[in-house]
């Protein structure tokens, strides 16, 4: 669930890149065969016009395909420009033949990999030296710059922005990677106040239920049921603890960790700083897991904060909702959305903490407007 956004977010781009570079092809098909029938520039003619309004329409519309089938593009161009011309001598257009070849040959160098654009590039570049061998106007001396200076500078410019875009993932993928482990090390931070905590808890019942045991034998099985179902639960948090790999150099927090019973300060403070918010609590609230309970108050802290700090927010509401088997909780802003791209800091922090607890959030537009996370963290999966 959590990554649907981001995939959902490319499908669509990629439906849009496709979009235009249709729109695009059509446009420089019409001009190019207006352009060859109206004889627009004033160039000389060489065979038949049809058979050149054929290959020109073919090089032309191949460039819807620069995106998606880079390599086949610089084929299909390239077959267009350059095979005709070993049968019979055919007119070389401006826009219907160098255009769509300057133009394949950037895309499959910027959107192929490095042998596929090496063999695009080839084809393109035979072509081009049986165009300047076959059509007399194309082999003069005077147009050979005008001819492979704009092409090569094509081909280098695509290969520099695949460079350029590639070593930009990297660091993205870092910046994340980074991001992960710090909010990994705070979790076990955390997590390691939750176990501390328990244990006082078991030492201090052991004592209550030895001397239990000496006046009141009956009322010993309290204490002995806390340090049971206290047990249970540092158990469990150490388990998570433990799965973080937490670092050495990390020093645990003394202050108590917040839950859900502090979330009415957390509203009175983001009011204070701007953000007026409302809390609406659904169903009776009851004693959760400390992990559930810090994990909630981390969620709602964070998409609250976002929503302050770069969404545009007059308002937000949090709702929280006890479940039987679910805590669900939904935070919604009527910002403008813009703090969240699907993978900010803060959301990687928020799905990190849900996803420890075998939980799930979802983060994205509301259908009213603003922004809206909502998060699920299932009770009986925290002993």
């Amino acid at each position: 669930m959590t990554t649907a956004p981001a995939r959902n977010g490319t499908v669509g781009a990629m439906k849009r890149d496709d979009l235009r570079d249709g729109a695009i092809a059509l446009v420089v098909t019409a001009f190019a065969q207006l352009d060859l029938w109206l004889n627009i520039e004033g160039a000389t003619h060489y065979g038949p016009q049809a058979a050149t309004a054929a290959v020109t329409a073919v090089a032309t519309l191949a460039l819807a395909l620069r995106r998606r089938a880079p390599l086949a593009c610089a084929g299909i161009v390239a077959a267009a420009a350059g095979a005709p011309e070993l049968v019979t001598v055919l007119t070389i257009q401006l826009w219907g033949d160098f255009l769509p070849l300057l133009v394949a040959g950037y895309s499959v160098a910027r959107h192929a990999p490095a042998r596929a654009a090496a063999a695009g590039a080839g084809a393109l570049a035979a072509a081009l030296v049986i165009v300047e061998l076959r059509v007399p106007v194309s082999g003069t001396a005077a147009n050979i710059p005008f001819i492979w200076v704009p092409f090569c500078t094509a081909l280098a410019a695509g290969r520099a922005l695949r460079s350029r875009e590639h070593r930009h993932a990297a660091e993205r993928d870092a910046s994340v990677r980074t991001a992960v482990a710090d909010e990994r090390e705070r979790i076990a931070r955390e997590l390691h106040d939750i176990v501390g905590h328990c244990v006082t808890v078991m030492v201090v019942q052991a004592g209550a239920a030895e001397n239990l045991l000496e006046r009141d034998p009956r009322r010993a099985s309290e204490p002995l049921q806390a340090i049971q179902d206290t047990g249970r639960e540092a158990v469990a948090e150490l388990r998570r603890m433990l799965g973080l790999l937490r670092g050495e150099h990390a020093t645990p927090a003394l202050t108590p960790q917040p839950g859900t019973a502090e979330l009415d300060e957390l509203v009175a403070q983001m009011g204070a700083a701007g953000l007026p918010v409302r809390l609406d609590v659904q169903g009776a609230p009851r004693p959760l897991p400390p992990g559930i309970e810090l994990a909630g108050y981390r969620i709602v802290q964070e998409a609250l904060t976002n929503a302050l700090k770069h969404a545009g927010a007059a308002s937000a509401t949090v709702s929280l909702r006890y479940g039987a088997r679910a805590l669900e909780i939904e935070v919604v802003d009527d910002g403008h959305g813009g703090s969240v791209n699907g993978r900010g800091h803060g959301l990687i922090g928020m799905r990190e903490r849900a996803t420890l607890y075998g939980g799930e959030l979802d983060a994205g537009a509301a259908p009213q407007g603003g922004f809206r996370v909502r998060a699920r963290l299932p009770v009986e999966a925290a002993p």
